[in-house]
């Protein structure tokens, strides 16, 4: 490795993380494969080397400067190893030196966690692929070539490194979509770790159910998500909006092979009491929310707000301890503005060979409240829910929506419900 490649400067989607990590808000989120067939240790190891020599910057440590945090290049091995720890547990610990991700497994199920400063989830899923892709190649030579993995991500090495943020950042006047205020905030007891439940499903079902409502999926199953969370809403909470997160993968918008992160957040909320609230209603506000939310002006302001932080002259010479004094402050108030989020991550686009030994993808990742992560591979729609309360009501409500219009749903949990 060059000595010009020895650190990174942490993109600027990924400076908010190493402020405010602790251990009930790990910034970890992690991605799954179940197989139709036991793990084998020794053979995942040897994946795991091979993905490593294609993305070499999942080598990379967080480190503490005067004034930002960056990533170093290390010579630190990760071993694969049977699965030890609750979903989404704390990969980040200030001033250790240690890797951002870990590889684990259980029966048939191959993990991959991250901090969610390495890397995005479309990252993420990229090595998550070319990991599993190898594993078959070796298990199963006659049918699967390494070339494979290769296949999945053509792209220069180097160009997995870059920050996009950097590349199509243009000052531009930030005028965001305007949101109610007085938020509906979910409560309950905490859990000691992250409550985690999974809904699989057939996705063209699902698909078609949301094309006789004339929408998409995503807007389709947030909208089943609002009616669950208002049927466990009090009444005096009515007049209070739904507000719920959605993660943008920017590439789909901005051309980047990048492997870092590269995400926006965009926001769509939904009041009752101002018509029938049917399902077709919620639909209908969704849509044009997210219509006003995708449009390039806007996320191109999102590109700007985050560059706006590192560029700014005063904040450039502010100490970190002091920025991440603020850093706190502001994700506390991003967090006060909205009611959950819903993370789609899509479909997997997984090779024609190896998905006869592939059964499903999962994705979950860490929240203060309550997250839904949607991941389609095959046939297969996971929904999984990552909670920080114990109880499972909305969850219950939304499987029990879908199940109601003749949906079939195998549902996986962590608790004893």
């Amino acid at each position: 490795m060059s000595q010009t490649n020895r650190w990174l400067k942490l993109d600027n989607a990924g400076k908010i993380f190493p402020a405010t990590s602790s251990r009930r808000e790990t910034g970890v989120f992690r991605f799954s494969c179940e197989l139709n067939e036991p793990v084998q240790e020794e053979v995942l190891q040897h994946a795991l080397e091979k993905t490593l020599a294609q993305f070499p910057h999942f080598l990379y440590i967080l480190r503490s400067g005067l004034f930002w945090y960056y990533l170093e290049a290390s010579e630190l091995k990760p071993k694969c190893h049977i699965e030890n720890t609750g979903v989404c547990s704390q990969l980040f610990y200030r001033n250790k030196r240690h890797l951002l991700f870990d590889v684990s497994y259980f029966h048939n199920r191959i993990n991959l966690e991250t901090y969610h400063a390495l890397a995005d989830g479309t990252g993420v899923m990229q090595f998550l692929k070319y990991l599993v892709c190898s594993y078959l190649a070796e298990t199963h030579p006659e049918a699967v070539r390494q070339e494979l993995a290769d296949e999945i991500s053509p792209v220069p090495i180097s160009a997995r490194a870059e920050d996009s943020f950097k590349k199509y950042y243009k000052k531009i006047r930030k005028d965001r979509p305007k949101l109610p205020g007085h938020v509906y905030h979910l409560t309950g007891m905490h859990a000691e770790n992250y409550v985690i439940t999974e809904g699989l499903m057939s996705c063209s079902a699902v698909l078609r159910l949301a094309k006789s409502y004339h929408t998409s999926l995503t807007i389709f199953l947030c909208a089943l998500l609002i009616l669950s969370i208002r049927q466990e809403m009090v009444l005096y909470n009515e007049k209070k909006p739904i507000v719920i997160t959605v993660p943008v993968n920017l590439r789909q918008y901005f051309s980047s092979d990048t492997m870092r992160n590269f995400f926006g957040n965009i926001r769509v909320a939904y009041q009752f009491g101002h018509g029938k609230d049917e399902l077709e209603d919620l639909i209908a506000s969704l849509k044009a929310s997210f219509e006003q939310g995708l449009t390039e002006e806007n996320l191109r302001s999102i590109i700007s707000g985050y560059m706006s932080i590192e560029r700014n002259p005063f904040v450039k010479v502010v100490p970190l301890s002091v920025k991440n004094f603020f850093l706190r402050i502001a994700r506390r108030m991003s967090n006060s503005g909205e009611t959950m989020v819903v993370s789609n991550i899509g479909k997997t686009q997984l090779p024609q060979e190896i998905l006869p030994y592939v059964h499903h993808m999962s994705v979950f990742a860490s929240t203060t409240r309550l997250q839904a992560c949607i991941c389609t591979s095959g046939d297969v729609l996971s929904v999984g829910f990552s909670s920080s309360f114990e109880d499972t009501d909305i969850q219950r409500s939304f499987f029990r929506l879908l199940a109601g219009m003749g949906v079939e749903i195998e549902i996986k949990s962590n608790t004893s419900d």
